[in-house]
């Protein structure tokens, strides 16, 4: 390890720190993220099939490093077990295995987009690498838009609601959640799809000052405005308007 890189080292250590008595899937999420892992299994800046042949004309996949290892190093292991941890096989005697190269190359496609957050000045590395501190960002032009299988015959994400699955006006009832974009520090918050300006399909309207969900997220004092970055409803509100 060069003397440079004792930082990044130690904030990933950290994390174990953190979790040492917590949940798993909090150590494997924050991993996930890290940039150190990203570095060390190659799913650093790995981009869609889609994203380089539409701007390099090439035949290439997303890197399948991580996506291997996940499962293999981390998680599953390489076979199915019983609930006493013995090997299940199937009629032939031989054990099952967990997944396929299909399967690798599925989730290889999930580990798309992953790249530094912008560098800061308050540390001392001074490598030429990224930022190996900070949680990684997504890159949504790298991202594979297209569903990805899971072991299970199915699709990652079948657990979530539809949209058309949800109450009417969800937006306006307990618990809906809002996040404030415009002052966020946060560069990929701070300029929307440029499709959002032109497609007719985007709905955009300005809440009515009588709305009572413009008053939750403008925070009216004195007259004037305190907008606070994440805004939960603590109980439904009447529709008013467009609304």
């Amino acid at each position: 390890i060069h003397r440079t890189h004792t930082e990044a080292f130690l904030t990933y250590y950290d994390i174990f720190v953190r979790n040492a008595f917590g949940n798993y899937g909090d150590i494997l999420r924050e991993i996930s993220y890290n940039p150190l892992m990203a570095e060390s299994l190659s799913f650093l800046q790995s981009k869609s099939a889609a994203y380089i042949w539409e701007m390099h004309g090439k035949v290439a996949f997303a890197d399948e490093n991580f996506a291997r290892e996940i499962m293999q190093l981390f998680t599953t292991g390489l076979h199915l077990l019983n609930l006493d941890g013995t090997k299940r096989l199937d009629d032939d005697g031989q054990p099952i295995p967990v997944y396929s190269n299909d399967d690798i190359m599925s989730f290889a496609r999930v580990w798309t987009g992953f790249d530094y957050q912008q560098a800061r000045g308050n540390i001392e590395e001074t490598s030429n690498s990224g930022n190996r501190h900070d949680p990684m960002r997504i890159q949504s032009e790298w991202r594979d838009k297209f569903p990805k299988t899971d072991l299970t015959g199915g699709y990652i994400g079948d657990g979530y609601p539809l949209c058309v699955d949800l109450p009417d006006k969800m937006f306006l009832r307990k618990g809906a959640k809002y996040r404030l974009l415009g002052s966020s520090s946060s560069p990929e918050l701070m300029e929307d799809n440029s499709n959002f300006k032109s497609d007719p399909l985007i709905k955009k309207f300005v809440l009515d000052e009588n709305s009572g969900l413009r008053s939750k997220l403008c925070n009216e004092t004195s007259g004037k405005f305190q907008y606070e970055m994440t805004v939960t409803l603590n109980e439904n509100i009447r529709c008013y308007g467009d609304e």
